[in-house]
């Protein structure tokens, strides 16, 4: 995906056909998959450049304007970016428990993420950093890289730790590598509640996208939905006040 912030959500592009279509996902999450217990969700794709991680971002913001405390789990350790989307608040003040974290006005910057978490080398209030401008909105980044990250991933301490997690927030979104290239992703669906399928506009790799997602739905995987991403809004006759909304990239 793109990683950079120009196509995750502002206040410049709140009121866009690309933010609209980042509403509509947030309202059908919560009138089924949310609705059904579903809490720990997981966004991935089939192959980079579909759009995944700004999907991660973007749902979260709009998730968060919406009321709902939000963490952001950055568990792509092949190519970590939710730090590079999404500015993190620095305004120096250090929290000791949970009980106080969401009325925080911000953390300094930490250095430790996801795999000190799985660990046990860090605690929850260590490792979220809240997002800039979003008071129910924080982010875990991935931590210091490890050498396996798919057996970290599929260890029953990742259990634990999205467990910890869902009882801090009401939703768990979680990053993940491209789920062609790694097991990660696999490995990751049989410890969250359900996934989101992220894929591109267009005809281009169907076939391969089916094979993907009977992949990735073995075992207790729980497809929630797939999102189409890079659609035109002008090609359903959407300009005027909406025209301006940036395709998502992955």
């Amino acid at each position: 995906m793109a990683r950079d912030r120009s196509m995750v959500l502002s206040s410049a592009t709140l009121q866009t056909a690309f933010a609209e279509a980042y509403r509509s996902l947030r309202t059908t999450l919560s009138s089924s998959g949310l609705a059904h217990g579903a809490r720990a969700l997981l966004v991935t794709s089939g192959a980079p450049g579909e759009g995944k991680s700004t999907t991660v971002a973007n749902l979260g913001i709009l998730m968060a304007q919406a009321g709902q405390r939000v963490i952001l789990v950055d568990a792509d350790f092949r190519r970590p970016s939710l730090h590079r989307l999404l500015p993190a608040s620095r305004n120096g003040h250090r929290v000791a428990s949970v009980d106080e974290f969401w009325g925080r006005d911000g953390v300094e910057p930490v250095r430790q993420g996801l795999a000190e978490l799985i660990a046990g080398k860090a605690s929850f209030v260590e490792v979220a950093t809240p997002v800039e401008g979003l008071q129910n909105l924080v982010m875990v980044t991935t931590g210091v890289i490890p050498t396996n990250p798919a057996e970290l991933l599929a260890s029953p301490r990742m259990r634990g730790v999205l467990n910890d997690l869902c009882d801090h927030a009401d939703v768990v979104l979680l990053d993940s590598p491209p789920s062609s290239l790694y097991s990660d992703a696999q490995e990751l669906t049989q410890v969250t509640d359900g996934f989101l399928y992220v894929l591109r506009s267009g005809p281009q790799g169907l076939v391969n996208h089916g094979r993907v997602l009977k992949q990735l739905q073995q075992g207790q995987a729980r497809l929630i939905g797939i999102v189409m991403n890079q659609v035109d809004a002008r090609a359903a006759g959407y300009e005027g006040p909406y025209r301006g909304g940036a395709p998502a990239r992955g």
